[in-house]
């Protein structure tokens, strides 16, 4: 992105005025290597932003870590588990609930903004909800799921969340703005007894840029292996086998859902070409698998407003890194 970077850059620059938005920033990798970091308007490089549902990617990765050593396995059931997932609930497997068809109701549960409960308390209270659907029998992008999963992966270790995310994902990425701390403004990392898995990170463009050059670098970053090549295809892949879509924030993809991220783009064997997370405001990091690029935008406005300008500005840095 050397010649052709003034593409881009005025693109950017149409947005903050068009949209309009305080700012914007831009990283791009080719492998784990940058290639492209500019801030825009009144943003700074250390500016930390909550980044809503972009925290599912991180968080599944956190448990695809466990899944690549075998403490976990995708189609083991949350009630191997958590004694309150019995009934209707009992059938419910981790791959469900990673990839939103677990039939748990998308619309958040009380307990999910409670921060004077424990993630355990949580699940067992989404465990009592009654079913949107039969496990496995439609898509309903949500929240509760991700709850129950990050309890499942806590049982499993006999680990908090938050002790499971420095060891897994913060420390061998070296995140150092990375935390479930979403009401606090308090720096450095703060622990939350009741994380909001599926969408209270918080994070800078240079943390979450290193998650997706790590993803892009095939699972290594700085000569220290994060993830297997097999756990990312395996994330990579559509885990809702064709469910029926009950509800999607994300019209743009019809290609289905991989564990924490959307599939974008395919090929004509189905396989990803392009993964995302975006979240509600608009923050947007990508992985062009084909052409090795990894990718994240870091705005604040309306995912409605952003999404399809986020898609133009992907394939626009497609195609100035393609001839550069």
């Amino acid at each position: 992105m050397t010649s052709d970077r003034s593409r881009v850059e005025r693109f950017i620059e149409s947005l903050i005025a068009e949209i309009p938005l305080a700012g914007a920033s831009l990283l791009i990798a080719r492998g784990e290597t940058v290639i492209y970091e500019r801030t825009f308007g009144a943003y700074d490089l250390t500016l930390r932003l909550t980044i809503a549902s972009a925290s599912k990617w991180l968080s599944a990765a956190v448990i695809a870590s466990l899944l690549d050593d075998g403490t976990l396995h995708l189609d083991e059931r949350a009630s191997d588990y958590i004694e309150s997932f019995n009934g209707d609930k009992s059938s419910i497997t981790l791959r469900q609930l990673l990839a939103h068809t677990s039939g748990l109701p998308r619309g958040e549960a009380p307990c999910v903004d409670q921060l004077d409960v424990t993630l355990a308390d949580c699940a067992d209270a989404i465990a009592h909800l009654p079913l949107d659907a039969a496990p496995g029998a439609t898509f309903a992008y949500g929240e509760n799921s991700y709850q129950v999963a990050a309890h499942m992966a806590e049982v499993a270790t006999g680990k908090s969340w938050d002790d499971l995310f420095l060891e897994r994902m913060a420390a061998p990425l070296g995140l150092t703005a990375t935390d479930y701390g979403l009401r606090s403004r308090e720096p450095g990392y703060v622990r939350v007894s009741n994380p909001r898995i599926g969408s209270g990170l918080r994070s800078t463009l240079g943390d979450y840029g290193r998650f997706v050059r790590m993803i892009a670098n095939r699972g290594v970053i700085e000569g220290r292996r994060v993830l297997s090549e097999g756990t990312l295809a395996l994330m990579a892949e559509d885990h809702t086998f064709g469910a029926p879509v009950a509800f999607s924030p994300n019209l743009l993809t019809p290609h289905g859902y991989g564990l924490g991220c959307w599939r974008d783009r395919v090929d004509e064997q189905v396989r990803a070409l392009q993964v995302s997370s975006p979240g509600a405001y608009g923050f947007t990091p990508w992985v062009d698998v084909g052409l090795g690029l990894a990718g994240v935008l870091l705005v604040r406005n309306a995912y409605g407003r952003m999404a399809a300008p986020a898609r133009e500005l992907q394939r626009l840095v497609r195609e100035v890194t393609s001839v550069s």
